[in-house]
């Protein structure tokens, strides 16, 4: 059964030691690789002894700076080369693609969705019954990219039980695995269509910030109406090939439920109740909670977005950094991009059952730093999300930044 966890982005914008050094190198630091490694994996055990000393999982660290790369595990045998979940992080991704289409002219982001696309007759959205949702020619591409659309997010909120359905009173994505087993491969249209035949909404568009899974669903369906590709393709394509992202997935099939190989065990506290949670179903999660990833890849990614490499050009980036204050504590947030805390830089949090991230990099001090631990913790999940802020802040000093 699927737990579903709220993004941490939307809630605070929030054995031996196994260590690797990735790209050795210390600059003009005083100190070796060697030794700065030595020390970071000193902090991850210090920190996740103090969150969680008896239970399984652990938390890891990979850190770019301009005189080296690091990584650093309380788990034996993690490397930076393992995989597991990254979550949410995958909107960093979704937002990526929209903004390269805008880039080429593909697409307007101000359009709304039932405009026609460039030099088209065909709107950004199919004209079926699966996206007649509410609002739909007064919501735009931006107001998705920013959490402003209003969009009902059916991947954390469950269906009001005055809905005329068999899932009224539950989350759609478990009821659908209650029913029709744990391998049914959710659809773009179908998730989006509960929105539509449901007539249901968060707000009105332009309104306020309301994160929700499902308007990146959306956005992931207009990546595919305007590339003609799926969008797994179209990021495997446009944006994991040209940045070398060789081991970085968005499984879209419900039978893709393993990780690649090496992997790490995810577990997650639920009641106090501690369960194995690696292996999954993540086809509901297309375009906003799918990605398979390791360390390295997801701090080179972020790292190349946020400074302008991966594809986008200097000025596509610094509208997606325009990030704006938002009606939660400490939580900033821009075109798909998270903005707090400030000091840490810009990226995106990611929170699954087995799994709590967060991947940012800071354009003042050219630190890249991702934070992950292989539980989570939905029993106290704000203080594991501090905790995890509070590793990464104190890496980079530990660092010297």
């Amino acid at each position: 059964m699927k737990y579903s966890i709220r993004p941490l982005s939307s809630l605070i914008l929030v054995t031996a030691a196994s260590c690797a050094i990735l790209l050795a190198g210390c600059g003009g630091n005083s100190k070796s690789a060697e030794a700065y490694t030595a020390e970071l994996t000193g902090l991850v055990f210090d920190q996740w002894n103090q969150f969680s000393p008896t239970a399984p999982g652990g938390l890891s660290i990979a850190i770019i700076t301009p005189e080296g790369e690091y990584f650093a595990s309380t788990l034996d045998g993690a490397t930076a080369g393992s995989h597991f979940r990254a979550a949410s992080t995958t909107k960093t991704f979704t937002a990526a693609a929209i903004m390269l289409l805008q880039q080429r002219g593909e697409l307007d982001i101000n359009d709304v969705l039932s405009a026609n696309m460039p030099g088209t007759t065909r709107s950004y959205v199919p004209a079926t019954p699966d996206y007649a949702i509410p609002y739909k020619d007064e919501i735009t591409i931006k107001q998705l990219l920013e959490h402003r659309a209003g969009v009902f997010d059916v991947g954390n909120v469950d269906v009001p039980a005055t809905a005329n359905a068999p899932y009224a009173g539950m989350r759609y994505s478990d009821w659908i695995e209650d029913t029709q087993g744990e391998m049914h491969t959710f659809t773009l249209d179908e998730l989006v269509g509960v929105v539509a035949k449901n007539k249901l909404a968060g707000g009105l568009p332009g309104e306020t910030y309301r994160y929700s899974n499902t308007g990146y669903s959306i956005l992931a369906k207009v990546v595919e109406q305007v590339s003609g590709k799926t969008f797994a393709q179209f990021v495997h394509d446009e944006l994991l090939v040209p940045n070398s992202l060789k081991e970085t997935t968005f499984p879209d099939d419900g039978r893709t439920q393993n990780l690649p190989v090496p992997f790490l065990e995810g577990t997650t506290r639920v009641g106090g109740v501690l369960l194995p949670t690696t292996n999954r179903n993540v086809s509901w999660g297309v375009g906003e909670g799918n990605v398979v990833t390791t360390p390295s890849d997801l701090a080179r990614w972020n790292r190349r977005l946020i400074k302008g490499q991966a594809g986008l050009n200097a000025q596509t980036v610094a509208s997606m950094r325009e990030c704006e204050t938002t009606n939660e504590v400490h939580v900033s947030y821009g075109l798909g991009l998270a903005c707090d805390p400030p000091d840490l830089g810009f990226g995106h949090n990611g929170g699954i059952t087995g799994y709590l991230t967060t991947a940012r990099h800071d354009p003042v001090t050219d630190v890249t730093v991702v934070v992950f631990a292989t539980l989570l913790d939905a029993d106290d999940l704000m203080a594991e999300a501090m905790m995890i802020y509070d590793t990464a802040h104190k890496a980079r000093a530990l660092l010297g930044y």
